[in-house]
């Protein structure tokens, strides 16, 4: 199946949608909340400092020189790609673990994070090249991935506090549709019988 290619008009208002959505999110976080467990090992804390990484790999790979120039076509190559890595989740929680603590105020951090990165992406083209550490990829197609971390992220912090918000529709259509992508076979079929009421294993396209 041939992966999609979306639009800079669908992944630019996807991820202002999102990243406006993920911050009413953390807004809602109460001082007694922040080390509480927010996913698997992480707290919240440190679930919201992986997540703003959406905002500075942004800001940092429009910025930077070429470091791989490996061209990569669309968001669902991306996923592969990472994921492929040798024990990336466990490099990926002891990032979050780092930065959760170099910072006091998650909140307003996150506020300046999303406000500097929505006018960038505002004001940058969609074929514009992000200098990723894996590759080379345009600005359109990586913003898929962001508005992914920033959905899936925003429901997991959702529910430790107890919210019951749903992510902007805009959003969860490049979402969908980028898992789908990213999952083989069997998680497709798994989707399905989801989706129509029958039993499944459960399935992780991320994992």
């Amino acid at each position: 199946m041939t992966d999609t290619t979306f639009t800079y008009d669908d992944t630019a208002a996807a991820f202002r949608y999102a990243s406006h959505w993920w911050r009413s999110i953390v807004g809602a976080i109460d001082d007694h909340h922040w080390d509480q467990t927010g996913l698997g090992e992480w707290t919240v804390k440190e679930l919201v400092a992986h997540t703003d990484r959406a905002y500075k790999t942004i800001i940092t790979y429009l910025t930077a020189d070429t470091v791989d120039p490996t061209p990569i076509a669309t968001a669902a190559e991306y996923f592969r790609i990472v994921l492929g890595e040798e024990t990336p989740h466990v490099h990926i929680a002891a990032r979050a673990r780092t930065e959760a603590a170099e910072v006091s105020d998650w909140i307003s951090e996150t506020d300046a994070l999303a406000r500097s990165c929505e006018k960038l992406v505002a004001d940058t083209p969609g074929d514009a090249v992000c200098h990723l550490m894996v590759g080379e990829m345009e600005l359109s197609q990586y913003l898929a991935t962001r508005v992914t971390e920033l959905v899936v992220h925003g429901l997991d912090l959702a529910q430790v506090l107890g919210l019951d918000v749903n992510p902007p529709p805009v959003a969860t259509k490049i979402v969908l549709q980028l898992l789908l992508d990213v999952a083989d076979e069997p998680a497709q079929t798994a989707v399905i019988r989801y989706l129509t009421g029958r039993p499944s294993p459960g399935v992780n396209v991320l994992s």
